[in-house]
This record gives structure tokens, sequence and C-alpha cells, in this order.
């Protein structure tokens, strides 16, 4: 396939993916897809069951995968997972909630891994309302 044609493709599958988490494309994947184009792909096919509704709804996907994120302590990844979980609706009990679930299975030092992802956001929440 041609450069080209797989920056098309990328760019497709990232623009697709943010219109599915509400508008939210993550920093880092908007790099992905200029310097990896084929990545942004893979990483837009392996989405999908994130962002579409199955036997779970995709707001309780977000919310699981926001405190496996914070079991696994990815700091960066607490905004991301939040960020997309309050476009499908989730409150903030619901966020706290799934993160109180994390912190019961994977201890204390969770929550110091997600209330800076989780300030920055409801900081902004507050903010729109």
């Amino acid at each position: 396939m041609k450069k080209q044609q797989k920056n098309d493709k990328a760019e497709k599958a990232v623009k697709e993916l943010g219109k599915k988490m509400c508008g939210y494309i993550p920093e880092t994947l908007a790099h992905i897809k200029e310097y990896n184009p084929d990545l942004a792909v893979l990483i837009g096919d392996m989405d999908k069951i994130m962002v579409e509704d199955g036997a779970l709804d995709r707001k309780t996907k977000r919310l699981i995968a926001l405190a496996c994120v914070a079991v696994r302590m990815c700091e960066d990844c607490i905004y991301p997972q939040a960020k997309v979980a309050k476009n499908y609706g989730a409150t903030k009990k619901e966020i706290i909630e799934a993160l109180q679930v994390a912190v019961l299975t994977g201890g204390v030092p969770v929550w110091s891994v997600a209330k800076k992802g989780v300030t920055k956001l409801f900081k902004e929440w507050d903010q729109e309302e």
C-alpha cells in the first residue's frame, strides 16, 4: 500500500474512533497516526469493542477500563478513559465508584495514580456546567 493510502486509511480510522468516543481523540493517537499509520488503523480496529454496545454497554466498558488502567498504575491512561466514560454518560459518582473498586483490588497507591486525571476531568466538567 502506498504511503498516502496508508495515511488516508489511518486518518479515517482515527476520525471514526473520535466520533465513536463523542469527539475525544487521545493526543497520543494523533501522533501515532502521523508516525505509524498502520498502528493507528490497528488501534482503531481493536478499540471497536470499547466504542460499541454489546452484552455490556459502552459506558460500562469504559468504567471497567478505567478501573483496569488504574490498577495497572497507568497515570496517563486515567484521564482518557474517564473522559470517554463521561462522554458516554457516566456520572462523577460512577467514575469515583469505578476507582473505588480499583483501589479495593489494587491497593491505596491506585488512588495516587488516579487522582491527577480525575481532578483534571472534574475541573473541566465543572466549567461546562
